[in-house]
């Protein structure tokens, strides 16, 4: 057989995995991990006084070191991860499903019904997001439903502003007309024919949303208004131990290290996500 008659050989498909990915994977399986094990985990209780180890610094029996309860802070780092994601996790996809409902119908339904409700969302957007939660979380009290609720209300006007953004130009293309034409219902364009072209859009803004969602649970926290006592939180631990700082840095470095690497994750995962999902000009090939 001669040379010119040979099959061509494919080339090997190489995956090709960057260090951002990598890490941003790495850092929200561990985040995961810890949200649903973090408790069982634990070496230590996270709440039992021990008088007889307080303020120590780390060693081998306590590695980050014990608070002024002689509690382990590593213990309470694994089972603080809990109540602060779990919060910021539904407080964004909350957030985001109800931004996604509302951007959908005023992207779609153009005059006095976009209008109305994207005045509605600027009036929401006017209140910084730190004090518009903690406001919603005073009046309905430290509940964890109202800190979801307070956290939600602040990324549901971001979120349907992003989604109409997209919905405004999606429904001017063909297929929505021809959609149309068929006599399709409203229902029917908004779910099956826009959704699914916002969908990647979603994903993305739903990742983003996590981390803020993690820095406004843990503010929260932080100010006295989100996770009580002595439920373990990684912004109740940096605002206990910040009047130890100097005698225990220990106290407030690793709860602060826990909620910058959480938040790390989910930003590098959202950046790749944008690169992955992203679709280049909207719109379904049809």
């Amino acid at each position: 057989m001669s040379a010119t008659t040979l099959p061509a050989r494919r080339a090997p498909i190489r995956l090709r995995v960057g260090f951002g990915e990598a890490a941003g994977f790495l850092l929200v399986g561990a985040m995961l991990l810890l949200m649903a094990m973090g408790e069982w985990i634990a070496p230590h209780s996270a709440t039992a006084f021990n008088p007889m180890h307080t303020l120590e610094a780390p060693s081998f029996s306590f590695p980050f070191g014990t608070d002024e309860f002689g509690r382990d802070v590593f213990s309470r780092v694994l089972a603080g991860a809990r109540p602060t994601l779990l919060l910021a996790i539904s407080a964004a996809a909350l957030g985001v499903v109800l931004g996604t409902v509302t951007g959908l119908t005023a992207g779609y339904r153009p005059g006095a019904v976009d209008e109305t409700i994207m005045r509605v969302m600027d009036a929401l957007m006017s209140f910084p997001g730190l004090i518009l939660a903690m406001l919603v979380v005073v009046m309905l009290g430290p509940a964890a439903i109202n800190v979801v609720t307070a956290i939600a209300l602040v990324f549901w006007p971001r979120s349907a502003r992003l989604v109409r953004a997209v919905v405004v130009d999606l429904a001017q293309r063909e297929f929505i007309e021809a959609a149309r034409s068929r006599g399709e219902t409203s229902r029917f364009i908004l779910f099956r024919e826009l959704l699914p072209n916002v969908l990647p859009i979603i994903v993305v803004d739903f990742s983003l949303r996590v981390t803020s969602g993690i820095l406004l649970a843990a503010s929260l926290a932080y100010l006295g208004i989100g996770v009580t006592p002595p439920t373990p939180a990684w912004g109740l631990m940096v605002r206990d131990g910040q009047q130890f700082i100097e005698i225990a840095p220990w106290l407030v470095v690793w709860p602060c290290l826990a909620i910058a690497l959480a938040s790390i994750g989910t930003v590098l995962l959202g950046e790749r996500l944008r690169h992955k999902l992203a679709l280049p000009g909207g719109g379904r090939a049809r």
